[in-house]
C-alpha cells in the first residue's frame, strides 16, 4: 500500500513540475489562451506570442466574431489548440488578457509568412513568423 501512496505522490509531483508557472489560480480562459499561443508560436518571439493573443483578443472585441474568448477560440478552423504551454505562453496570456496590446485594432486575421497561400492585401502588421490582416480576402 506505501509503495502505491509513494507512486502516486512522485505523479502528483512530476505532473507539477511540468507545468511552469500555472497554479490552481490560472482561470479556464488563461490557460486557454496559452495553450493557444504555445500551438501556434511555440518557437517565435514572446513578441510574436503578444501578437496571437492580441489578435484573439480583437476577435473578441469585433462585432463580427464572438462575444466571449472562448467562442473565438472554439471557432472552426481558426485557432489551433494543444494541452501544452510554456511560461511564455502564459505570460503573454496573461499580459493580453490584462489589456496589453500589440496589433492594431483592426488586425482579426493571420497568416504565416512563409504560407504558399498567399493573400491578396498587403499586412497591416508583421510579427516573427506571422502576418496579420484586416480582410480574410485570398488570392
Amino acid at each position: 500500500m506505501n509503495r502505491w501512496v509513494a507512486l502516486a505522490a512522485a505523479a502528483v509531483l512530476c505532473a507539477c513540475a511540468l507545468m511552469p508557472n500555472a497554479s490552481y489560480t490560472e482561470d479556464v480562459d488563461t490557460v486557454r489562451l496559452a495553450r493557444t499561443i504555445y500551438a501556434l508560436a511555440r518557437s517565435d518571439s514572446y513578441d510574436a506570442k503578444l501578437a496571437i493573443g492580441t489578435l484573439a483578443m480583437n476577435r473578441v472585441e469585433s462585432p463580427w466574431f464572438g462575444d466571449t474568448l472562448g467562442e473565438v477560440l472554439d471557432e472552426q478552423h481558426q485557432f489551433p489548440m494543444g494541452s501544452r504551454y510554456d511560461a511564455d505562453s502564459l505570460a503573454a496570456a496573461h499580459a493580453v488578457l490584462a489589456g496589453r496590446r500589440t496589433l492594431d485594432p483592426a488586425a482579426v486575421y493571420y497568416q504565416s509568412q512563409t504560407a504558399t497561400e498567399r493573400r491578396k492585401d498587403a499586412p497591416l502588421q508583421k510579427v516573427g513568423t506571422f502576418a496579420f490582416y484586416a480582410t480574410e480576402t485570398v488570392i
